[in-house]
This record gives structure tokens, sequence and C-alpha cells, in this order.
């Protein structure tokens, strides 16, 4: 399903014909292609070189309630995200993970992607927390991940191993107040009845 359309305003232009729609799993070749690129390997906990098995695999079991999106210009896969849901008690509470194509850095991509996240989990799913873990150096991301009320809950020392160095990790954290019919009852309301 095409859901994006580009029509934002001219301070925040994307690149004309960006289209956002579900993985599928004709795309594995160019989803696998993308989380091998230098950047992309560079930051997130990924080992490189897994095989292309894999990937499909991992497209073939997808499955609700996770959501796997792709940015697209033309026949060109540019950037994924992934919003996975947790389950049982933490059900209000959601994954997510985003890469953006080497070549197409810095040009809205990330942003139309976690936009289209975020109105996912708030507007359609219902979700009132998004986590996500990123590198302390990946410095893009960090802003934009702050952009969207993502605030560090933790600072992971030696989180995951980069080119034989250990680096450090943010665990990030974006919580939506719960709509007042979700709220638990006050003490004060439990001790009145």
């Amino acid at each position: 399903m095409d859901r994006y359309e580009n029509t934002k305003p001219e301070s925040e232009s994307l690149p004309e014909g960006l289209t956002l729609r579900t993985l599928h799993v004709s795309d594995a070749e160019q989803y696998h292609a993308l989380h091998e690129l230098p950047m992309v390997v560079n930051g997130n906990p990924h080992v490189p070189f897994r095989p292309i098995a894999s990937t499909r695999e991992y497209i073939e079991k997808l499955a609700p309630p996770e959501i796997a999106l792709v940015a697209t210009i033309g026949d060109t896969l540019v950037g994924a995200a992934e919003l996975t849901p947790f389950k049982g008690r933490r059900a209000h509470a959601a994954s997510l993970g985003l890469g953006v194509h080497d070549a197409w850095h810095r040009r809205g991509i990330g942003r139309a992607l976690m936009a289209e996240l975020i109105d996912l989990a708030d507007n359609w799913l219902g979700l009132r927390r998004l986590e996500l873990h990123v590198f302390t150096d990946n410095h893009a991301a960090l802003a934009l991940y702050r952009k969207f009320g993502f605030e560090i809950e933790a600072h992971q020392r030696g989180a995951a191993l980069r080119r034989g160095v250990l680096i450090d990790c943010y665990f990030m954290a974006r919580l939506r107040e719960a709509a007042p019919w979700m709220s638990p009852p006050s003490a004060t309301h439990l001790a009145a009845e």
C-alpha cells in the first residue's frame, strides 16, 4: 500500500517521487544491499555480510503487529524502517529501527520514515511508548530522534563492537500521554467508593 505523498512545505522539501510503502519480498535484494552499505553498517548493531537468505526469511516471516516500511524513489530503495510492538504488559510500547541509503542521507528520507512510523504508532496502534538504540557518535540520527520527541534514558557503555572497538549506545524513548479515559483511577477516587 502506498500511503505517502510529498506535500511538505518548500522548507521541508523531500526528493521528488518519494514513496513510502510496505516492505515486499520482491524488495529482498535491495533491502539486503541497503543493510550492507558502509554508513548503515556503521550505524546499526547488525553484523555485516549476513546471507541474503536470512533477509528473505525475515521478510517472509513479517506478520502483524510488526510493520516494515521502505522508502523508494522510482525503483530504487532509499530507506527502510521497522516498528515492532511488544506484547503482554508492554503492549503499549514498541521498538523501532531506521536506515537510509548512504547516497540519500540528509534529504529528508529518515524524517519521512520516522513521521510515518510515529503516525502509525500514535493514530493507528494507540502506542504510548517508542524505544530505540542509537550509537552515541551517530549525531545526525540523534538530532532526528530528538526532533520527534525522543529523549535519552540510558547511556550504555561498551554496548556494541564495531570494527574491533567497543562503542557506546544511547537508549532513547518517546512517551505519549495516555488518553484521559485510559488513566488509572486515582487513589482518592478508589477511597471514595
